[in-house]
């Protein structure tokens, strides 16, 4: 390529660089500058046809410069405008211009939101009123305050559009309505820790432990007595705005919750087991009703009345239970579980005497016999009714280290048995020669051996028609009766059990038994002259059979042995 041709070329191009850039001068025309044509003639004889491109690209690369810095440049502008828009317009009412990054003006004007405007229901501005709302009141007021009035804090979230652009008048309404809300609740008993026990009266809250008998309340952290808290809930109502109200009215309310719950758990326990000594004392009555004669009213004598040194009565355990729920109203927990547990405790001791009376009353009955003296019955209750039972029945009774023994009676002289071990009980009645003849009987021939048997079996059972004496039979026949009814009842066929527990004389004590367990068995069926025949023992409401015969081997073992 010819150089100096080049380097002419690159003068003149600088030339008119230099005449533009100096100032008060004006651009050259295009027409001024040569043309690409032009330069290719001067360069294409010689073969210039790269430089011709090398040029053409500068050129092109400094057109794309300046358009980037162009759209830069207006892209700035029109950000810049939208974000210098006035807040407010003059005194005139007129509406406010925004000001160009050259420090023009534009024509464009936005709405007039002044101060005043903001205040006319007619037009609020949606920013202005959400700002009032929260202000005032606030998501967080209504979340405290919808425990205490659901219904209001529900209508106020009903009737706030979508966005809160409530007008300030509508807040006004929104605020009266909660507070007169609150006063409702107030008036309700809502705020009074008192607590309302199921046996009737009230808890003393004020005996609680001083972290429910004191409460800091916000947001001041004063502390108050429990019995003022409804007066400190008054006093912010009236005293405070929304904000600082609710948080002192929602404390106050958890406060009284806390305190409920303390007692509700605290009484649970004591609840049940004042159940488990009511229900004994009914069971008392019940059994106690069931004598007759001078002996009723012996027993109702010790045992209802309480006139016996040995023994607390039903009514010295009535008295217990009132004392424990003194005691319990007082917020004195420990002392109203010791002592309901103590009323329990005499409740099954007496219920055990009266159960051990009406076992010797069926021992009476049947001829003679032996009852063992359970060990939390006293020997003093016990001797003092001896002579009752003498003189009511006719027979012998002696207590006899841990046992009642029962002589004389008149099954025992029918069948002779003069094998007692009361040590003769046949001579405290006349015909007493009639034992003598039953060795002959029961030296009957050979071929009798199994009636003769028999009898002695039969004979030997209703001398032991006591729970304890066949307290091993009946536990086999609670057993047996696992898995055999359901929906609360049980049954079984007499002649398929065991030949030694299918008899009248285990049957007959476990139907009393259960009879006399009337929290648990609402009612026993022991088909007539069973066995052959069925047994049946259907349990009360809510009792499962499973659960019932449970508690029923439990207490008859407690009781009985075996």
């Amino acid at each position: 390529m010819d150089v100096d041709r080049f380097e002419g070329v690159q003068s003149g191009i600088a030339e008119r660089t230099e005449l533009a850039s100096e100032p008060g001068t004006t651009a050259v025309p295009p027409e001024g500058v040569p043309s690409v044509e032009s330069v290719e003639s001067v360069v294409g004889v010689t073969g210039g046809y790269t430089l011709l491109a090398a040029v053409s690209a500068a050129v092109l690369l400094v057109v794309a410069v300046g358009a980037l810095v162009v759209y830069r440049r207006r892209a700035a502008d029109t950000s810049g405008g939208r974000s210098a828009s006035p807040t407010s317009g003059g005194a005139s009412g007129g509406g406010g211009a925004t000001v160009d990054r050259d420090g023009g003006t534009s024509g464009a004007t936005e709405p007039d939101v002044s101060e005043s405007n903001r205040s006319d229901g007619s037009g609020a501005n949606t920013g202005g009123a959400s700002t009032a709302f929260d202000d005032r009141i606030g998501d967080r007021t209504l979340d405290r305050l919808e425990p205490v009035a659901p219904d209001a804090v529900s209508r106020v979230r009903d009737r706030l559009p979508l966005g809160r652009n409530a007008a300030p008048s509508a807040v006004d309404a929104i605020e009266r309505d909660l507070r007169e809300a609150v006063e409702d609740a107030l008036d309700e008993g809502l705020f009074d820790p008192t607590v309302t026990s199921p046996l009737g009266g009230t808890y003393d809250v004020v005996n609680l432990p001083s972290r429910f008998r004191e409460l800091t309340v916000p947001p001041e952290g004063e502390t108050v007595h429990v019995a003022d808290l409804e007066g400190v809930v008054r006093d912010a109502l009236s005293g405070r705005d929304l904000h600082e109200a609710a948080r002192t009215i929602a404390a106050v309310h958890e406060h009284c919750q806390e305190i409920e719950s303390h007692i509700r758990r605290r009484e649970g326990s004591y609840l049940e087991t004042r159940r488990e000594a009511e229900r004994t004392l009914e069971d008392i009555q019940e059994m106690t009703d069931r004598f007759d004669g001078a002996l009723a009213d012996r027993v109702r004598e010790f045992v209802v009345d309480g006139r016996h040194e040995a023994l607390s009565g039903v009514r010295d355990i009535e008295r217990q239970i009132d004392t424990a729920d003194r005691s319990l109203h007082a917020c004195a927990f420990d002392d109203a579980e010791r002592t309901i547990r103590d009323a329990e405790r005499a409740g099954d001791d007496l219920l055990m005497a009266v159960d051990f009376l009406g076992g010797v009353t069926g021992t009476i009955d049947h001829g003679s016999g032996r009852v063992k003296l359970p060990e939390r019955v006293d020997d003093a209750f016990v001797a003092d009714l001896v002579p009752i039972l003498e003189r009511q029945y006719t027979v012998g009774v002696e207590l006899d280290g841990d046992e009642i023994v029962v002589s004389g009676g008149e099954s025992s002289q029918s069948e002779g048995r003069g094998s007692v071990r009361s040590g003769g009980g046949g001579g405290s009645r006349p015909g007493g020669s009639g034992s003598g003849s039953e060795p002959g009987a029961s030296g009957s021939p050979s071929s009798g051996d199994s009636t003769g048997g028999s009898k002695r079996e039969r004979s030997g059972g209703r001398e032991q028609l006591t729970p304890d004496a066949v307290a091993d039979e009946i536990l086999f026949v609670l057993r047996e009766l696992d898995d055999r009814g359901g929906n609360g009842a049980v049954e079984c066929q007499t002649e398929l059990l065991p030949d030694a527990v299918a008899r009248r004389e285990v049957l007959e004590p476990l139907a009393t038994f259960c009879r006399r367990q009337t929290d648990l068995v609402a009612s026993v069926t022991l088909q007539e002259n069973a066995p052959p025949g069925f047994f049946e023992i259907e349990f009360t409401e809510g009792t499962t059979a499973s659960a019932g015969l449970n508690s029923l081997r439990k207490r008859f073992t407690e009781r009985h042995g075996g």
